[in-house]
């Protein structure tokens, strides 16, 4: 890669990182709402167990393993989900995007490089809600072995990608309709079960798991949570792995197929 293109990209990111943060209180309030949502989780479980005995287990989890999933997919998802392309479907419709696009740089690199820069933005306060979460709940992690963790990242990076992707086919509805808070709005309250933030989904039917699994939800944090707390199997593991990038492949194709259809019927309204 070219010095100026590197430059290029790193100037795009440095501005896509202070663009970020001329609304402090916006972020911070994001931030919020992301810390008291891992409060409540990681209160009504601990409240759950409060009456039972120490050895006592609920949908066959401990106390401690409960406290530990729920610490974990709090702070995972915080990561994951968080994206700066929530209003990318209101520029396309607005005809915003066509700054964009007069510019001599792919719009899927802006795109990107925004991402990144809200990742780095929301990782950056992450730790500081990690260490209040840790001292008021103590939940008891146990790092994994080194391949484990190393699967684990990946999977985690792929879990960043495939969101982009989904991030990206909502943005393409704003190519053909101006409602696309709905769609969105339904997508994260769907998410809230299907990827576990509020419960392991192993404790549900076994027929309700496999419907789970036949989506791309679980994959944004829920098997990545299993997989650090080594409650996978060698099996299990490959499994994951085949159909997290099987997800992330069909998603990009979709997302890009779409993106270029909505380009080409793209009449720049109102601009």
């Amino acid at each position: 890669m070219k010095t100026t293109t590197i430059k290029k990209y790193w100037a795009l990111l440095t501005i896509s990182w202070e663009n970020g943060l001329v609304y402090r209180m916006s972020v911070f309030m994001w931030r919020l709402r992301r810390f008291l949502a891992a409060v409540m989780a990681l209160t009504i479980w601990s409240t759950i167990y409060t009456s039972a005995a120490p050895e006592a287990t609920t949908f066959g989890y401990a106390q401690s393993d409960m406290i530990s999933y729920i610490f974990l997919i709090s702070i995972l998802q915080s990561l994951v989900l968080a994206t700066a392309l929530n209003g990318l479907a209101q520029d396309v419709y607005s005809g915003a995007i066509s700054n964009q696009l007069l510019k001599p740089l792919s719009l899927t690199v802006y795109l990107i490089m925004q991402d990144l820069a809200d990742k780095l933005k929301n990782a950056s306060a992450l730790l500081f809600e990690i260490i209040a979460l840790f001292l008021i709940f103590k939940p008891v992690v146990h790092l994994p072995d080194l391949p484990t963790l190393g699967i684990f990242i990946v999977w985690t990076l792929a879990a960043i990608v495939l969101n982009f992707c989904i991030s990206l086919l909502f943005g393409s509805l704003g190519f053909w309709s101006p409602e696309t808070w709905a769609p969105r709005f339904l997508f994260y309250t769907l998410l809230q079960f299907t990827a576990g933030q509020l419960f392991p989904l192993d404790v549900l039917p076994t027929i309700f798991q496999k419907v789970m699994y036949a989506t791309p939800f679980p994959y944004l944090s829920f098997v990545q949570t299993q997989l650090f707390l080594q409650k996978l199997t060698l099996s299990e593991i490959q499994l994951h792995s085949m159909v997290l990038l099987g997800w992330v492949a069909v998603l990009a194709f979709l997302a890009q197929g779409i993106w270029k259809r909505g380009l080409r019927d793209y009449d720049a309204a109102g601009r």
